[in-house]
């Protein structure tokens, strides 16, 4: 889903490119030394990906964590909250295709978040197979929930910094 499942107009980074270049947002190439050290990033950005790169690089001892980071995110692509944030979009003129493409395949009915909490309960279902003791079965759905949780804090900075940086950088006419 996320390359498009062939479909140009369906692939993430594609739609994610249009959108910036809708903002006048021009990049280097992604696989460019420009882009490297390219000035126009906030270090927050990173924040997110170089934690899940962290997590995925030792992913047997970090299953449950990941399995929770997974859900967090899946279920971020939802709800009253990603509606509103398509709405805003909308009314400031920004093309929300990449939100909404968000919405229709992180479904909880057949999408990603589907498929997430389907890991889940088959990763604990794998838990309880090997043991009966519930001490180690909520030592793992913490683990989980940990993983779950992690999402908040580890977006937070960014979250929160974007708004401004955008602000800061409009008014200035760099990108």
């Amino acid at each position: 889903d996320e390359i498009g499942n062939g479909q140009l107009e369906k692939n993430h980074p594609y739609i994610f490119q249009q959108l910036l270049e809708s903002l006048s947002i021009m990049l280097p190439p992604a696989h460019s030394n420009a882009f490297v050290k390219h000035s126009g990033f906030m270090n927050s950005a990173f924040d997110l990906p170089v934690y899940m790169l962290t997590l995925s690089s030792f992913s047997e001892k970090f299953l449950p964590e990941l399995l929770g980071l997974n859900m967090a995110i899946e279920l971020s692509g939802l709800g009253k909250g990603h509606m509103r944030l398509v709405d805003d979009w909308k009314y400031w003129g920004i093309d929300p295709g990449i939100a909404n493409i968000h919405i229709s395949i992180d479904n909880a009915a057949s999408g990603h978040t589907f498929m997430a909490k389907k890991a889940i309960k088959l990763y604990m279902d794998d838990i309880l197979r090997s043991t009966a003791d519930q001490t180690v079965l909520d030592k793992h759905w913490r683990r989980i929930f940990s993983g779950y949780a992690s999402l908040r804090f580890v977006g937070g900075r960014f979250k929160l910094g974007l708004p401004i940086w955008y602000l800061i950088y409009k008014f200035r006419g760099q990108r």
